[in-house]
């Protein structure tokens, strides 16, 4: 290899290096990534997702859920199968997080939405 071929060979393992950590930093140390999850919903007071079940393998219950984005470092670091961890919420003010009820533009295949059915006394 020539004198020219050897730099541009370091300066591209150099960025590539470079990139590795730019990454690593943003994803690994400051969990700067948004975390899409399924939290609790009351089909009785709010429009809620489902997924449909027809035939013999469905669950005894149906399983009502909002969609939830939010940024990873602002989930707390628990584990559930050793401690009570609190629910997914978007706190006051709290930028990047999002909860998304269900309507017909949020859907996805498979999906299908609940209609409250609470009751109002008169």
């Amino acid at each position: 290899m020539d004198k020219k071929s050897k730099i541009l060979f370091w300066v591209f393992g150099i960025l590539i290096v470079i990139s590795i950590g730019v990454t690593f930093y943003k994803y690994v140390i400051k969990k700067d990534y948004l975390v899409f999850a399924q939290i609790k919903c009351d089909p009785q007071t709010e429009s809620c997702f489902y997924a449909p079940c027809e035939g013999t393998d469905c669950p005894a219950q149906i399983d009502y859920y909002k969609k939830i984005e939010k940024k990873a470092f602002n989930i707390e670091v628990c584990d559930p199968a050793v401690e009570g961890c609190n629910p997914l919420v978007c706190k006051d003010g709290e930028k990047d997080c999002t909860i998304i009820s269900c309507s017909t533009s949020t859907l996805s295949e498979g999906e299908e939405c609940s209609v409250p059915t609470a009751t109002t006394s008169i």
